[in-house]
């Protein structure tokens, strides 16, 4: 039995999605992940040439020359599209082969919800830039998330970082993947109902992870790599 992968009815209902894929094969997953995949690109190109996370950019623009500020550019917009097929890939299968591990569900199953996870993360990434955007300014915190409140009271950075990555979508993508998990029979029997407190936990260990790399100073590796031999 066959049936189409549709991207936004996983989204709403991956408990079916779960069911379905008990049932047999589904057709027209590669083509969506394709998409989803270029539409990633697409988007931190975008966010790459209106300015975000590119600071470095007006240094070498004030002590460097027009060729210096051109060969920056075009090598921050090269990182940015090696960066954004790292964060999908990473989120697309690496996190399906950890929840894998977890769950004892084959890995194949679970790059269907995988799949929509990215979709969250590309448009909660979509959001803020437009908001950016229409501001004329970035920050570095998260409009979704608990950040901006923390700034205000809070002077641990590391914290601000930590709170900053515990998004609305962070939630949603609990939901989804909890569902999926929650109806997909393994040998017969379903998944135990405990899961979600491990999915919240990897959530937890990603936010800890990601807020200790915001402290690397990668602003100025960048500067003494493009200015400093020059």
């Amino acid at each position: 039995m066959y049936s189409n992968y549709s991207y936004w009815r996983s989204l709403v209902y991956p408990d079916r999605l779960a069911g379905e894929l008990g049932q047999g094969a589904m057709a027209g997953f590669k083509r969506r992940v394709f998409g989803v995949f270029i539409l990633g690109i697409i988007l931190f190109v975008l966010r790459d040439m209106w300015g975000m996370n590119t600071e470095t950019m007006t240094y070498i623009l004030a002590n460097g020359t027009i060729d210096d500020y051109t060969i920056g550019r075009y090598a921050a917009l090269v990182g940015s599209i090696i960066w954004s097929v790292i964060y999908m890939a990473f989120h697309f299968w690496g996190v399906a082969w950890i929840l894998s591990m977890i769950t004892g569900i084959s890995f194949k199953p679970l790059l269907k919800p995988q799949l929509v996870v990215v979709g969250l993360l590309l448009i909660e990434k979509l959001i803020n830039f437009v908001v950016f955007a229409l501001a004329g300014k970035a920050a570095s915190v998260s409009i979704l998330s608990f950040g901006p409140l923390a700034m205000t009271f809070l002077e641990n950075w590391y914290i601000i970082f930590f709170v900053n990555q515990l998004t609305i979508f962070s939630a949603l993508v609990v939901a989804v993947q909890y569902r999926f998990i929650r109806f997909y029979e393994v040998d017969g029997e379903g998944v135990r109902k405990n899961v979600i407190w491990l999915l919240i936990g990897l959530q937890v260990l990603f936010a800890l992870i990601t807020a200790a790399v915001g402290f690397v100073p990668i602003e100025k590796v960048l500067n003494l790599l493009m200015i400093g031999g020059l």
